[in-house]
């Protein structure tokens, strides 16, 4: 009986169900724990009344941005009447760009002043713009040099020509609630 041996005890191989259930439990309360803080920080916040929506700012309309803009423009010191004027075209470009839906901003000075022809403004506006952009283009292009004087009379003209835009446009905005009050009450 020397020859029959002992039988041993079985080997473990692989994972122990024991150590993956601790891990499973493990991450199920890390998780847990994740989801009850960002719950706990929402109701702080709602709790505070902090809206996102609320601080979000309304945006300008193109006038209020276009006169934000000229009045930086005045308060800046002008050291250089060519970048003054190519801020100062820019102003009105942008203007009349988000006012009617055109790319004002990237037409040459040619395109810009055709392209204003064809909108629906009053001839004294589109000679204005005509006039100013004409004037402009050679403090811009030509090296000819600005008095500070017909800097600040340019700065007015803009400004009155932005002011002109938006008049014309608030009067045809209210012809057009007449004319749909007269269709709805007819």
């Amino acid at each position: 009986m020397q020859d029959i041996h002992d039988i041993r005890p079985p080997v473990a191989t692989g994972f122990d169900p024991v150590m993956i259930k601790m891990a499973v439990i493990g991450l199920g309360c890390l998780l847990l724990a994740w989801l009850l803080f960002f719950l706990i920080r929402k109701w702080r916040k709602k709790r505070k009344g902090v809206n996102p929506a609320d601080a979000v700012a309304e945006p300008l309309s193109p006038f209020e941005e276009a006169l934000n803009a000229l009045g930086s423009l005045l308060q800046n010191p002008m050291n250089d009447p060519r970048l003054f004027y190519y801020d100062l075209t820019f102003v009105l470009r942008q203007y009349m760009g988000r006012s009617f839906s055109i790319n004002a901003v990237e037409m040459t000075s040619e395109e810009f002043v055709r392209e204003t022809g064809r909108l629906d403004l009053a001839k004294e506006i589109k000679k204005d713009i005509s006039y100013f952009q004409a004037l402009s283009d050679p403090f811009k292009y030509a090296g000819v040099q600005a008095e500070k004087t017909m800097v600040a009379k340019d700065l007015d003209a803009v400004r009155e020509i932005v002011s002109k835009v938006e008049k014309d446009l608030e009067r045809k905005r209210q012809e057009k609630q007449k004319t749909v009050e007269k269709k709805e009450g007819a």
